[in-house]
């Protein structure tokens, strides 16, 4: 399957200056279930505002990798993901999943849950912390709902304020 998927992708497009398109269309389940993950060009221009709005001013304050694990998503592909909702903003490039490289992943998640809170730099539409990743989605600069939740990873969800948000720490449980 991976030449079929080659030959369709280019790994190389930089959709900012620390992210490639392909660390979106990666995705271990597609390859399991023989699923081509391959992101029409629209679904990349949404990507790279993601990229330029969101992932790239918070990987530029942290200063530190951020790793995509779950970015687009093909119809075919969100329909086989547990817990994925029908119409993912996945599927039309404007979320990501990630989390931060360091050595305390909970308290690096925290950081940046935070920073993506308090940054006027960095815009959001959803911001969502979950116990070992965060979800982030960006539409654009006017329309963007800047909505805050927390997940506890069994399909269990609570919207909170940006109050409330800020007062989450790495021992917090969610």
């Amino acid at each position: 399957m991976s030449n079929l998927k080659s030959m369709f992708m280019n790994n190389d497009i930089l959709l900012s200056p620390h992210f490639k398109l392909s660390e979106f269309e990666a995705s271990r389940k597609a390859e399991e279930h023989g699923i081509i993950n391959v992101a029409p060009p629209v679904v990349v221009e949404n990507l790279r505002r993601l990229c330029e709005g969101c992932l790239e001013p918070l990987r530029k304050k942290l200063g530190l990798p951020i790793i995509i694990t779950s970015g687009y998503r093909s119809k075919a592909l969100n329909d086989i993901i547990v817990h994925a909702a029908r119409k993912s903003q996945h599927m039309v490039g404007c979320a990501a999943d990630f989390y931060v490289v360091g050595a305390s992943r909970r308290e690096l998640l925290v950081k940046a849950f935070r920073q993506i809170i308090l940054d006027e730099d960095i815009d959001y539409d959803q911001l969502i912390l979950y116990p070992s990743f965060i979800h982030v989605s960006y539409v654009s600069r006017d329309k963007n709902r800047r909505k805050i939740i927390t997940a506890n990873g069994h399909g269990t969800y609570c919207a909170v304020t940006r109050a409330q948000a800020l007062t989450i720490s790495s021992t917090s449980r969610i």
